[in-house]
């Protein structure tokens, strides 16, 4: 999970010198495209690590905080780890990371208008506006990662 995080923070540090450099658009694209994935895996990753703290059975079947949720209810347990995820995918900060990560793994767009019309043979790709997925708002959502694990982790030793 660690990993992940620093990967996500290397996507994006490269991200800041191409945009100094005034370098390739798609490049920025998908450098903060790929740190959101790695942010994916950093918080699927810490699910587990919560069913694993819990002694959740099959930590490894959990992608999901759905299913973080389930395997906990089956041991009869209602973490405030899981409380405070769950809060943040609905109302917060969470729900913007999953919605864009959605978009990018299905080729969506909030800006449909940005597609350019290719000519024939070519393959037609799909930026999301910058109002959506940008280099300052995948930053942010990597330090509220990076938060919300290191303050759960201690909430998690408390106890």
């Amino acid at each position: 999970m660690n990993a992940h995080l620093r990967k996500a923070t290397a996507l994006l540090e490269h991200c800041k010198l191409i945009q100094q450099e005034q370098g390739s658009r798609l490049t920025q694209d998908a450098l903060v495209e790929s740190s959101l994935f790695q942010l994916h895996l950093t918080l699927m990753n810490f699910l587990r690590e919560i069913a694993e703290n819990y002694q959740v059975g099959k930590a490894e079947n959990i992608f999901c905080t759905a299913d973080l949720a389930a395997a906990l209810q089956q041991i009869d347990k209602q973490p405030a780890e899981l409380t405070e995820i769950q809060t943040s995918e609905q109302e917060g900060w969470l729900s913007e990371l999953k919605a864009a990560y959605t978009a990018v793994i299905s080729g969506e767009s909030s800006n449909k208008s940005s597609a350019a019309i290719q000519p024939a043979g070519m393959i037609q790709t799909k930026q999301l506006g910058n109002e959506t997925l940008n280099i300052t708002r995948a930053e942010d959502w990597l330090n509220k990662t990076r938060e919300l694990i290191e303050r759960q982790r201690e909430m998690m030793v408390e106890c």
